[in-house]
C-alpha cells in the first residue's frame, strides 16, 4: 500500500508594499465637494400705506411663524344662525383649511389656538402667541347683527375707538374676558403701542382687500365694511401684528347659506391666505434670484 505523503508548505505571501505613496482620503474628498449655494438676496421691506416706515419695516423683520385663532369654542359657541349654524364649528374649519394653504404655500410655521372643540381663554390665545414666538396673529371669526339684511366682510385692528357699532362687536367678543376692573391701566398701556398698532392696521387692509371680492361675488347685498379698529382683548396681549376679522354675518340668509357650504369655507381660507401672503411680501424677505437665460437661448 502506497504512503501519500504531506504536500511540502506554501511559500508565505509577500508583505504589501508601503503606501506612503498614496495620498489622504480627506485631500481627495476636498476635491469633491460641491459648492454651498449662495443664500437668496434679501429684498426690503415696502413703506407701509401711509407713506412711512415703522421699525418693524426699518428692522427688516420677516414673517416665518403665523399663529391661527379659531375664535370661540367648547362651552362658548359665539354666535348662531337661524338654522342652528355655530360660530365656533365654522371658523375652526376655515382656520384649519388656512393653515393648510400657509404650510403648503408660504413655507412658515403655523400654530393654532385650537384645533378641536376646545374652550381657550381670551388671554390665553395671545398667550400661546407669544409663547411661540410668533410673527403675525390672525383671530377668525362671524358676525352677526339684529339686522337679517346686514352683510360683509369687517377686519379689525386693536385701537380705540368712539364707533357705537364697532364698540357692540367688540363688547360681544369680550364677553369671555376674565380680567378685573384693577388691570385697566396695563390694559390701556398695551393698546396704546405705536409700532404694532401700524403693522396691524396695514396686516388688516390686506386681510379686508383680499376677502371683500368673495363675499361680493356670492351676494350682492354684501357690504364692503372696512378695517376698522376696537379694544379686542383677544388682541390686547399679542406682542406682534394682530387682526381679527368677521368673515361673514350668519344671521344673513345668502351668507349663512354661503357659510354651511365646505366649497364655500375653502374659497375663504383661499381669500384669508392671499391677504397673509401680500401683507408678507411687503416686509422684508428673501426672494429667489431667477436663473439667467443664456445670450443664445435668448430671442
Amino acid at each position: 500500500m502506497t504512503e501519500v505523503s504531506n504536500p511540502a508548505p506554501a511559500p508565505a505571501a509577500a508583505a504589501p508594499e508601503p503606501t506612503a505613496a498614496r495620498k489622504p482620503a480627506v485631500e481627495m474628498a476636498a476635491k469633491t465637494e460641491e459648492p454651498v449655494p449662495e443664500p437668496p438676496p434679501a429684498v426690503p421691506a415696502k413703506k407701509n400705506s401711509n407713506g412711512g416706515r415703522s421699525l418693524t419695516r426699518v428692522l427688516g423683520l420677516k414673517v416665518g411663524k403665523v399663529v391661527i385663532d379659531p375664535g370661540h369654542g367648547g362651552h362658548d359657541h359665539g354666535t348662531t344662525g337661524p338654522g342652528g349654524l355655530k360660530e365656533k364649528d365654522l371658523v375652526l374649519d376655515v382656520a384649519l383649511r388656512l393653515g393648510r394653504l400657509i404650510e403648503s404655500r408660504l413655507g412658515s410655521e403655523v400654530v393654532y389656538t385650537r384645533t378641536d372643540d376646545t374652550f381657550i381663554p381670551l388671554e390665553e390665545r395671545t398667550a400661546i402667541a407669544n409663547r411661540n414666538r410668533a410673527d403675525l396673529f390672525l383671530s377668525i371669526h362671524v358676525n352677526s347683527s339684529p339686522y337679517p339684511s346686514a352683510a360683509g366682510i369687517e377686519t379689525y385692528y386693536l385701537n380705540f375707538t368712539d364707533s357705537k357699532m364697532d364698540l357692540e362687536v367688540a363688547a360681544r367678543e369680550n364677553a369671555g374676558h376674565e380680567k378685573s376692573v384693577y388691570e385697566l391701566s396695563d390694559i390701556l398701556q398695551k393698546i396704546a403701542k405705536q409700532d404694532k398698532r401700524d403693522e396691524s392696521r396695514e396686516f388688516a387692509i390686506k386681510i379686508q382687500k383680499a376677502l371683500f371680492p368673495l363675499s361680493a361675488r356670492g351676494n350682492s347685498s354684501a357690504k364692503n365694511r372696512g378695517v376698522k379698529k376696537a379694544p379686542f382683548v383677544v388682541l390686547i396681549g399679542a406682542s406682534m401684528p394682530s387682526v381679527l376679522t368677521e368673515i361673514g354675518f350668519v344671521t344673513n340668509r345668502r351668507e349663512g347659506s354661503q357659510l354651511k357650504s365646505p366649497e364655500y369655507r375653502q374659497k375663504v381660507a383661499e381669500a384669508l391666505y392671499r391677504g397673509v401672503a401680500q401683507y408678507a411680501s411687503t416686509l422684508s424677505h428673501y426672494s429667489v434670484a431667477r436663473r439667467e437665460v443664456p445670450e443664445s437661448s435668448r430671442p
